[in-house]
């Protein structure tokens, strides 16, 4: 098995999962450019020597190595055991509810509980700022990181987007900041940002509360794009485009340019069975779905099927004591509305997830099988997720595995493509 020893080789090998970090350690030496049938994968500039930056780069990077054990979490929630934690990671308390505010609640995916917990940290808690994602407002199939400072700007950017983003990049940002900041990303970007912190006690000192949500991991560009094509939506001519949200869990929907009222195209269902049929390989083995080394997670109570008249709610789980003090200080303050939760929700809600996690295990020994790399993952344990799976789906998630990186030439290394 060839060891990886570059940024390149990181890309090359299918590892990369588009987080930043590498462009965030090395000063924006690496840039994070869009491969429209891939995502977000970072390019040395012009002008710098690759060989003085990969030790900064490495380090940090999340397809090398991550370590699941990293978060001490004590007390635990009642119903949490050993194996639930194998499942589903550490979890302090959880609840199930939704933000206080309606526009936050009706605007976001699943209840707006992570934009409102964002609200809170700026309004109430002292926190400097909050870095995550919007739409571009150059192309509404793209997203851009940015820094927001009040709740109009979260407001603007709430609601999911299935499309690549690299919050990492900007994470200098935060540590500039006057004060601390939440960082809300992916459960890989949330990875990449604890390696970096780790790295930069500069960035740690700053790094003020970490939130994620329950993720499958995101679609290239392409995803979008075609599934636009598919629907006679001129992508050029968009102004707004909208995964989900305004109402749970809502419509893919777009506006066009002058115009005052979206259309919606699909319902969540439809349009992320599309989409995530796209999704790169390295996706495929990022075996964290729920955000496990975040502070807090959020993700749909899938346990209940949408009625339609539900305008959101969300299962929050705090991982750790920091998490904890966040959330119930936003519950006191009057920014969440919660009520208690128990543990049986989080896996009746997100069965793929867990499969997937599986899954990931038997990915993980074809690849090993065929002489390919594979992430080092410490303290976390792929192999009892992967005997909970029926047999025929543990022996496809080995030789099904083995049969697609030949039949789609995956050991072949990957090349950047530009539009």
């Amino acid at each position: 098995m060839n060891k990886i020893q570059t940024i390149e080789e990181v890309v090359a090998a299918r590892l990369c999962l588009g987080c930043g970090a590498c462009a965030y350690a090395s000063g924006g030496a690496y840039q994070m450019l869009d491969d429209p049938g891939e995502g977000l994968r970072p390019r040395l500039q012009p002008g710098w020597d690759a060989a003085e930056l990969w030790p900064l780069c490495m380090v940090v990077c999340p397809a090398i190595q991550v370590d699941f054990g990293i978060l001490d979490t004590e007390p635990k929630h009642p119903g949490w055991t050993e194996d639930f934690g194998k499942e589903w990671g550490p979890i302090a308390k959880a609840w199930e509810g939704h933000a206080s505010d309606p526009e936050i609640r009706f605007q976001g995916s699943s209840g707006g509980a992570l934009t409102a917990i964002a609200a809170y940290c700026l309004e109430q808690a002292g926190m400097a700022g909050v870095l995550h994602i919007r739409q571009s407002p150059e192309d509404p199939t793209r997203n851009e990181t940015r820094m927001s400072r009040n709740k109009a700007e979260l407001l603007a950017a709430a609601g999911s987007r299935y499309s690549p983003a690299s919050v990492c990049e900007k994470l200098a940002e935060v540590e500039a900041a006057s004060a601390s900041c939440v960082v809300i990303g992916k459960p890989v970007e949330i990875a990449a940002a604890r390696k970096a912190a780790a790295a930069n006690p500069a960035l740690a000192e700053k790094l003020g509360v970490t939130l994620s949500f329950y993720c499958a991991e995101t679609p290239p560009t392409s995803a979008t794009t075609t599934l636009l094509s598919n629907l006679k939506v001129d992508a050029a001519e968009l102004e707004e485009l909208r995964y989900r949200g305004e109402g749970w869990p809502g419509h893919f929907a777009t506006r066009a340019r002058g115009a005052s009222d979206k259309t919606a195209h699909l319902t969540y269902r439809k349009s992320w069975a599309f989409l995530q049929s796209f999704r790169p390989w390295s996706t495929q083995i990022w075996p964290d779905g729920g955000g496990e080394l975040a502070d807090i997670s959020c993700g749909d109570p899938w346990y209940e099927e949408p009625d339609g008249i539900n305008p959101g709610f969300s299962l929050v789980v705090a991982r750790t004591q920091r998490g904890v003090d966040v959330i119930e200080g936003a519950i006191a303050a009057g920014y969440l509305t919660l009520e208690p939760a128990e543990l049986w929700k989080i896996p009746a809600s997100q069965k793929g997830l867990l499969n997937k996690k599986g899954s990931v295990w038997g990915r993980r020994l074809g690849m090993r099988l065929l002489g390919m790399p594979v992430t080092r993952f410490e303290r976390l344990d792929l192999a009892h997720c992967w005997r909970l799976l029926p047999m025929k789906e543990k022996l496809k998630s080995v030789f099904g595995t083995m049969r697609r990186i030949l039949q789609r030439r995956l050991k072949e290394p990957y090349s950047f493509k530009r539009e």
